[in-house]
């Protein structure tokens, strides 16, 4: 059924959108990291920008928010989203992506270095910091997980909740 909603113009309409595009065209470059991996928008929204909008606007959003999963592995719904600044949503993100060879966040493998091949990183306000080098992946998880506990900013962790 094809209706007029008159939410064309705002800027909370091309949230829905991109949220339907990322869950369900196939052709959408970052697919494969939405609907690619079985996230998908509640049939509550899916083709209803007024029930978005109005949960939106009676759930705190303003511009310069971002709509974010708190379960990233969840579904766009209700119960699932919030509205988030860009700085923890930089942070609101899968533990592990494809290209990550260590098993770890913040864990690198340096094949240079002979005793203490894994070093432990963490960015602080747009910037690496190097956080040591150790033998074992586990242990330079330890080390991340530490400073990422006393940033105490919201980030993902290896191992503490």
């Amino acid at each position: 059924m094809s209706y007029i909603h008159g939410f064309r113009s705002h800027p909370l309409y091309m949230v829905w959108r991109g949220m339907k595009t990322r869950c369900g065209n196939k052709n959408y470059i970052y697919y494969k990291d939405y609907g690619g991996r079985g996230i998908s928008v509640c049939l509550d929204w899916l083709n209803n920008p007024r029930a978005f909008i109005q949960w939106a606007l009676s759930h705190g959003w303003k511009k310069g928010l971002y709509l974010d999963r708190k379960d990233n592995d969840g579904n766009y719904s209700p119960d699932n989203c919030r509205f988030i600044d860009k700085g923890l949503s930089s942070r609101n993100q899968r533990l592990l992506y494809s290209n990550n060879t260590s098993g770890y966040r913040g864990v690198g493998w340096d094949k240079r270095r002979i005793e203490n091949p894994y070093i432990s990183h963490i960015g602080v306000n747009g910037k690496l910091k190097h956080l040591g080098s150790f033998p074992s992946p586990g242990l330079a998880a330890l080390r991340y997980d530490a400073e990422a506990y006393l940033l105490n900013d919201g980030r993902p962790m290896n191992f503490i909740n």
